[in-house]
């Protein structure tokens, strides 16, 4: 176990921004230029609850919005503490922690109706707070088309009428200061490696 605790960084934005992409470049980035051991992850996890939002999230399984809240929440719960795989563990071992999403998804993604922003920070107040938070700005029309580009069927908050609604919901929370530990927006519009370089210089602020 190392005597230093690693650093946990978080890649936010809406569908379409590239959270996915540079987060893995970053945890890349920071094996080569560091020599540090990194954990790469996302939300939903890979765990059973994980593998249950992803199958809500493509309609297959569909949960109403406060059992969706209350699942990610529970995911995330696991996410941090889980003695084996958990984020804690992870970090009191030295480890880098590269999250592709956290909690500010949850805020942006799930408030609405009957789940307001006050319960959805209660259902979450166990979750660890990043060193840093990357939150990659991206038009929702933007954010659409690469979507598209994709291929495939489209996920439950891949719309524009969702991904409007999402991206102001993000920067509601950003600007009334909804998120633990700093946050640094960057253009998720550039190019994918001048993103990655600005990705880059500010996880490796964080080494420092």
């Amino acid at each position: 176990m190392s005597d230093e605790r690693g650093r946990f960084i978080v890649l936010e934005g809406i569908d379409g921004a590239g959270t996915t992409t540079q987060a893995a470049l970053l945890a890349d980035a920071l094996r080569e230029r560091l020599g540090v051991a990194v954990e790469l992850t996302r939300e939903p996890t890979d765990g059973p609850l994980g593998r249950l939002l992803r199958e809500a999230l493509s309609g297959r399984a569909p949960l109403d919005p406060v059992t969706l809240a209350l699942a990610f929440a529970a995911d995330r719960a696991d996410h941090v503490h889980n003695p084996r795989t958990g984020i804690e563990a992870a970090l009191a071992a030295g480890h880098w922690v590269v999250s592709d999403r956290y909690v500010l998804s949850s805020l942006a993604y799930n408030r609405g109706g009957a789940v307001t922003a006050d319960w959805l920070t209660a259902i979450n107040r166990h979750a660890l707070a990043p060193d840093l938070t990357l939150f990659l700005v991206v038009d929702p029309q933007l954010a659409l088309e690469r979507i598209a580009a994709r291929g495939g069927e489209p996920e439950l908050f891949e719309t524009r009428e969702q991904l409007v609604a999402i991206d102001r919901a993000y920067r509601e929370l950003i600007g009334d200061g909804a998120v633990d530990g700093p946050l640094l927006p960057l253009d998720g519009a550039a190019p994918v490696d001048e993103v990655a370089a600005a990705v880059w210089r500010a996880a490796a602020l964080t080494a420092r």
